[in-house]
């Protein structure tokens, strides 16, 4: 397993991961549009964030994409998760954690004090809080 910095020429690769990741996620019925997740993708890659993405084998199998900003309450330089997904047959081992521990060193590097990440799940928050993250809120939404 190796983890790197996604390039431009992944792009497809992660667009079919992060659309697979919403269909099966609480945006399923909100986000539909891979041409606007192909410009997210394009927009963190060249701007203030990263997207790694874990290999097997040369195979991308898993990605975290982060962007960074000071932080609109604090002022604090924090990285916030905007996309973090493990093919479901990689996902019982050390990759999704590998994921998270390697973009942490990353956006440390590049200056953030803070990670912020969203739980979509119980599951997901409480392997959050098994490396040391803890809740401060949950996110509600609803059309205008």
């Amino acid at each position: 397993m190796q983890i790197r910095a996604a390039q431009p020429s992944d792009l497809p690769r992660i667009v079919e991961m992060g659309m697979r990741s919403i269909d099966i996620g609480p945006y399923k019925d909100e986000i539909k549009n891979p041409a606007q997740a192909a410009q997210t993708a394009a927009s963190v890659m060249s701007g203030n964030g990263r997207i790694l993405l874990a290999e097997d084998d040369g195979k991308a199998v898993g990605l975290f994409g982060f962007i960074i900003y000071p932080h609109f309450y604090t002022g604090r330089t924090t990285a916030i998760e905007l996309m973090w997904y493990v093919e479901p047959e990689y996902r019982h081992g050390f990759t999704a954690i590998a994921l998270l521990r390697a973009a942490q060193r990353v956006a440390k590097e590049l200056g953030a004090e803070k990670m912020q990440c969203s739980a979509p799940t119980e599951e997901v928050g409480r392997a959050y809080e098994m490396v040391g993250y803890k809740k401060l809120e949950v996110a509600y939404q609803r059309t205008l």
